[in-house]
C-alpha cells in the first residue's frame, strides 16, 4: 500500500521555522494564523479572511455575526454532516428548523431538496441561515443554482468547506459562494 508522504519543501518549511512556532507559545492563534489568513485571502481571491483555532470556532463565529447582526435565528443543515455541525447550531443559539435530504450520487443536498425544504418554511425567510457542507473535496454541484435561489429569498448561505479547501467549480473556490465560508 502507498503512503502519503509529506512534500520536502513542507518538511524543509517546518524545520526552519519549528523553533519560532513554538518560541510563541501560540500553536492555534498568532502570527502563523494571520500569515495563513493573508494567503487564503490571495488564494482564494476574496476580501476578507481571518485565521482561527478550528472550523467549529469559525462556523460558530460566523453564526454568532449574522444572529447579533443580522437578526437570523433559525438555521437549516444538511442531513449527512457531523454530529458536530448540529451541535455548532445550538450554541450558537440558533433554531434548527430542518435537515435538508441529501442525494445519495453526491452525499448532498441538490437543489429541488433544498428549495423543498425552504418552501416548507413557514417564517420569513430574512430570519433564515442555510449551512451546507462540502464532502469529501466535492463542492456541492447545485452550489450556483443554490447560491441564486438563496440571494433571491434574502437567506443567508454558510459553506463549510473543511474538506474542500482547494477545490474549484467553474474556476471559483470552494467557501466563496455563499455570503461566507470556513475551511480547516
Amino acid at each position: 500500500m502507498n503512503t502519503i508522504k509529506l512534500p520536502k519543501n513542507a518538511i524543509d518549511f517546518f524545520k526552519s521555522n519549528q523553533d519560532k512556532i513554538f518560541d510563541t507559545g501560540k500553536l492555534a492563534e498568532g502570527p502563523w494564523n494571520e500569515e495563513l489568513a493573508k494567503k487564503v485571502k490571495i488564494i482564494t481571491n476574496v476580501k476578507n479572511a481571518i485565521g482561527v483555532n478550528s472550523n467549529g470556532s469559525g462556523l460558530v463565529a460566523l453564526l454568532l455575526i449574522y444572529k447579533e447582526y443580522y437578526g437570523r435565528t433559525d438555521i437549516m443543515i444538511q442531513s449527512n454532516t457531523m454530529y458536530g455541525v448540529k451541535t455548532i447550531t445550538k450554541t450558537a443559539g440558533y433554531n434548527l428548523v430542518d435537515f435538508i435530504d441529501c442525494r445519495l450520487e453526491t452525499l448532498m443536498p441538490n437543489f429541488e431538496d433544498l428549495k423543498k425544504a425552504v418552501n416548507n418554511y413557514d417564517k420569513k425567510t430574512d430570519k433564515l441561515v442555510i449551512l451546507l457542507s462540502d464532502i469529501g473535496g466535492i463542492i456541492n454541484p447545485d452550489i450556483e443554482k443554490i447560491v441564486k435561489f438563496c440571494k433571491e429569498k434574502n437567506i443567508i448561505l454558510i459553506e463549510d468547506s473543511a474538506h474542500s479547501f482547494g477545490s474549484t467549480l467553474n474556476k471559483n473556490f470552494s467557501g466563496t459562494f455563499g455570503n461566507a465560508g470556513v475551511y480547516s
